[in-house]
C-alpha cells in the first residue's frame, strides 16, 4: 500500500481499488433494482403484457453471487493472491457473456414461437429490468479483473 502523504492521514487507496469498488457497487445495485422492474414484454394485437423481474430475473444470482465474491476476494489482495482471484474474475466475466447471453436469447427463442399462444404474438423481447440484470452481471467481475497499476 502506498505511504500516508501527511502523518496520522489514512494511506490512500490504489485507482484499480477504487475503480473496482465502483464497478462492483454499480453491478450490484443494477442486479437488485433489476428485480423491481419489468423483466419481459409480450405485444399481442390488443394488449402488452409485461413480465414482472422477480418472476424472470432469478436466473442471474448465481452468475451475480459468485462473480461478487471473486471480485471482492480480487480487490481485496494483493500480490500472487490478487493474481489468482483476478485470473478467477476473468473466467467469470467470460462466463457471463457466454452464459447470460445465451440464456436470454434461448428464452427470447422460445417465447417468441410459443406454439401454445392464446393470441397471435406481435414482437416479444426483454424489457428494462433484464438489460440491467446483464449489465451487472457483467460489471461485477469486470470490477474484479481489473489490472493493478503494476508496470511489467
Amino acid at each position: 500500500m502506498s505511504t500516508p502523504t501527511m502523518p496520522g492521514t489514512a494511506p490512500s487507496r490504489r485507482p484499480w481499488r477504487l475503480t473496482g469498488s465502483a464497478l462492483l457497487a454499480v453491478g450490484v445495485l443494477l442486479v437488485v433494482v433489476a428485480f423491481w422492474l419489468p423483466a419481459w414484454r409480450s405485444v399481442y394485437p390488443g394488449r402488452t403484457d409485461v413480465t414482472p423481474g422477480t418472476e424472470v430475473i432469478s436466473w442471474a444470482l448465481p452468475f451475480a453471487v459468485v462473480a461478487a465474491v471473486f471480485a471482492v476476494l480480487s480487490l481485496a489482495n494483493a500480490g500472487p493472491a490478487r493474481w489468482a482471484w483476478r485470473q478467477a474474475s476473468l473466467g467469470m466475466l467470460v462466463s457471463n457473456v457466454l452464459a447470460c447471453g445465451s440464456l436470454t436469447g434461448v428464452f427470447w427463442y422460445f417465447e417468441a414461437n410459443d406454439p401454445y399462444a392464446e393470441d397471435e404474438l406481435l414482437g416479444s423481447g426483454p424489457a428494462v429490468g433484464t438489460l440491467l440484470a446483464l449489465l451487472g452481471c457483467l460489471l461485477i467481475p469486470l470490477a474484479g479483473a481489473l489490472p493493478d497499476d503494476r508496470r511489467g
